[in-house]
């Protein structure tokens, strides 16, 4: 489960960010972003927050869960990487439910690196494989 300060959860937010959010796809995954407006106080550090989603295209409420616990966990491993100040709606696609953890992980990678949300790098390109 992600942090509370990480999780968006208003309606209104998540209305704002579908119509003027940018967007990027993947297979497996669409990324919606769009930079925080609101001023917090100049101590405080504003953070990244995130919804996820799953339409019925998914599957049964099991597989749209299966694609929503998939979706959020690949964000909170990489929660210290991801560049603040943002919000984001990660959309499951029909594939996500019947896909590994390790191919989720590496499609939200992907779709952060290409927001430019998180370094190239974190995306795996430097990892050594272990034999």
């Amino acid at each position: 489960m992600l942090p509370q300060p990480h999780r968006l959860r208003r309606a209104g937010e998540i209305r704002q960010l579908r119509e003027h959010g940018r967007a990027w796809r993947h297979p497996l995954a669409i990324l919606l972003v769009l930079a925080r407006h609101n001023d917090p106080p100049k101590d405080a550090q504003v953070t990244t927050r995130f919804a996820v989603s799953a339409s019925r295209q998914v599957g049964n409420a099991v597989a749209r869960n299966r694609a929503k616990r998939l979706l959020r966990e690949a964000i909170r491993h990489h929660l210290h990487e991801i560049e603040t100040g943002w919000n984001c709606l990660l959309i499951a696609r029909p594939l996500t439910s019947k896909a590994s953890f390790a191919e989720v992980e590496t499609a939200v990678l992907q779709l952060l690196s290409r927001a430019r949300l998180i370094s190239p790098k974190a995306t795996g390109a430097g990892k050594e494989e272990l034999t």
